[in-house]
């Protein structure tokens, strides 16, 4: 034999736990310790058959609330929220065995399981979904024998009946949602991208630069980052994140160079607070150039570049201060490093270097003249029909006269070395979409840019932008109407879960026990005084509950009105009479115009509309006002 209400509290338990789990790992400790307490607590007290009362969970409920929500804000957002719901789903359990407060128990558990797909989802979180499903299912159906009699016992062939049909219930939907697990959790690009073939190369980041390695760069719009910023000057928008500069063959790489002083830009301060989006790379891109990066562990170099310690596999957030400037001082640096050249320069292109390179030309006037050349010959940018072959670069310049930043930047970078100018390419992005409502910059991954710094004698890296000269315009998107409100929406559920992370979790818990380590209680408060504070708090919260507001609109407003009346008739109101015949006793016409609004829906079962509400409520108000 089989008792049903058992069963339905050992299936409720394991479905709180499948809640509980996945969830606990990113819980606060309070909220972590706390349901298992309550787990225990709720078999204890079902043994014992004395669940706590509504009377003792309300106020426990109110208090837990009020302690969580105090720890709320924009960046605890979620955090927060799951804490809620672990602790009141370990409250519940603690309660009655009813069934409003199983089915309150098993949405609890499935707002936990899907509160922990926020902080990491995998194949894991397939077999908890699951499995929550099974034994809800299974739960669901003996609930149905529990609400017509909670003593209900099965015998053991009938018991095993109704839980193998219950149980496969679910199993026809396994097909379905194994196709929704794979298609839809935080897909990066869009579901039907694997039916494009590669085309080439495409926009984003990198830290090669080979121009030539395809005749096509196909534009990729993914969201990069978004950057918390005032609005800054459109020439000024470039996005520094790695300074490539030594050769391997044909392609510009990044060595690291042990001569180098420490460049340093001078100017007023400009702070970011910057959301990359995940991405293969360490870089951590910010406005041109950057000083410092903070809130992130990462490691700089002399040349203004920033590497995160860790992968940006997960979403991150990180502040940075840049200066807007185009010209980085340093007082010394390995100029036969930036002079190196890769192993195949056409010939064209060592006539022209040599050109630049004649007697009694300074760096200004050679940068000058390359400036000029690179105008006269009407170079177009464009990301198609690329030259390539074995001179991709002297095809650009002499023949084809087309390409994208690579081809400018490169060719102008290795001609002022071929000059004896050293120079190196900046890696980053150009441009962004100020978003006027959220106060940020958009920046996305067909922005994706290259640009080249020279440098001076006694002046340091200058930037030139070699693809301002281009007669086609780099083209940028621009968001526009709903695109803006929607990407803030995204943008600001991203900051709700993107700050939070375990080392705050830990913080807030050691500033907490050391807050609670300092406090004292006053000398004056003596063991009587906390006896006494002990006491008062219990009888508060029975004064509280029993002056608990009713739940429905009418019955509020009738308590009111029967309020007002016992103030206008006092000692008239016994609360025994019917309120027509009350109406009819007392003769007093505001009661007779709320009785009939009052009895036309409630003496009707239908509930009151929101006009015959509001007249209500001003009936009320002028009883308070018009004293007899």
């Amino acid at each position: 034999m089989v008792r049903i209400d058992l069963l339905l509290s050992g299936l409720t338990a394991c479905i709180a736990l499948i809640g509980y789990l996945p969830l606990q790992a990113y819980l606060d400790p309070f909220a972590r310790y706390f349901f298992p307490a309550a787990l225990l607590l709720a078999a204890y007290l079902q043994f014992r058959g004395r669940p706590l009362p509504p009377r003792v969970l309300t106020p426990a409920s109110i208090l837990l609330f009020f302690f969580l929500a105090s720890q709320f804000s924009l960046s605890r957002l979620v955090p927060v929220t799951a804490d809620l719901l672990v602790v009141f789903l370990g409250v519940r359990l603690l309660g009655e065995r009813i069934g409003r407060n199983y089915l309150q128990a098993f949405a609890l558990s499935l707002f936990c399981l899907a509160a922990s797909s926020l902080y990491e989802i995998s194949a894991v979180f397939l077999v908890y979904i699951f499995s929550l499903l099974i034994l809800v299912a299974v739960a669901l159906v003996l609930l149905t024998f529990h609400a017509q009699d909670p003593a209900t016992v099965l015998p053991g062939r009938e018991a095993k009946m109704v839980l193998t049909v219950a149980a496969l219930m679910p199993v026809a939907s396994l097909p379905l949602l194994l196709l929704l697990f794979f298609v839809l959790p935080r897909t990066q690009y869009p579901m039907w991208n694997f039916l494009n073939g590669p085309a080439g190369k495409k926009t984003g980041l990198s830290d090669t630069v080979q121009p030539g390695s395809a005749p096509a760069v196909s534009e990729v719009k993914g969201v990069v980052l978004r950057a918390v910023t005032p609005k800054v000057p459109e020439q000024k928008l470039y996005w520094r994140a790695v300074v490539l500069n030594a050769f391997k063959k044909d392609a510009w790489v990044r060595e690291p160079v042990a001569g180098d002083a420490p460049s340093v830009a001078k100017g007023d301060a400009v702070l970011q607070e910057i959301y990359p989006e995940r991405s293969a790379t360490s870089y951590l891109p910010a406005l041109n150039v950057t000083r410092a990066v903070s809130d992130l562990r990462n490691e700089g170099a002399s040349d203004g570049t920033f590497v995160s310690r860790r992968p940006l596999d997960k979403k991150v957030r990180y502040r940075a201060e840049s200066v807007l400037a185009d010209t980085l001082r340093t007082r010394h640096i390995e100029r036969d490093f930036y002079l190196r050249l890769p192993e195949q320069v056409s010939e064209r292109m060592r006539a022209l270097g040599r050109e630049l390179a004649r007697t009694g030309r300074s760096t200004e006037e050679k940068m000058t003249a390359l400036e000029a050349f690179f105008r006269d010959q009407r170079l177009r940018y464009a990301n198609t029909d690329l030259p390539v072959g074995e001179d991709p670069l002297g095809a650009f310049l002499f023949d084809k006269k087309r390409g994208n930043c690579e081809y400018f930047a490169s060719c102008y970078a290795l001609l002022l070395r071929l000059a004896g100018v050293p120079s190196r390419l900046v890696g980053g992005y150009r441009g962004g979409t100020y978003n006027d409502i959220g106060g940020y910059y958009l920046v996305t991954e067909d922005m994706a840019h290259v640009w080249v710094e020279a440098y001076l004698d006694g002046v340091g890296w200058r930037m030139v932008d070699p693809s301002a000269w281009a007669l086609g315009t780099v083209r940028g998107s621009q968001a526009r109407g709903i695109s803006m409100y929607l990407d803030m929406v995204g943008f600001y559920w991203d900051q709700a879960v993107v700050t939070y992370d375990l080392d705050k979790q830990l913080a807030l818990v050691r500033n907490a026990g050391s807050k609670a380590r300092n406090l004292h209680l006053p000398t004056s408060f003596g063991r009587g005084g906390l006896l006494a504070l002990l006491a008062v708090v219990p009888l508060l919260l029975w004064i509280l509950w029993r002056r608990r507001r009713p739940a429905t609109v009418e019955a509020r407003l009738l308590r009111r009105m029967l309020r007002q009346l016992a103030k206008r008739y006092p000692g008239e109101i016994s609360g025994n009479e019917g309120l027509f015949e009350l109406s009819a006793r007392l003769h007093d016409r505001h009661l007779a115009r709320f009785a009939a609004v009052y009895g036309s829906a409630v003496y009707h079962d239908r509930p009151l509309s929101r006009v015959e509400a509001a007249e209500l409520e001003q009936i009320v108000r002028e009883v308070s006002q018009d004293r007899p």
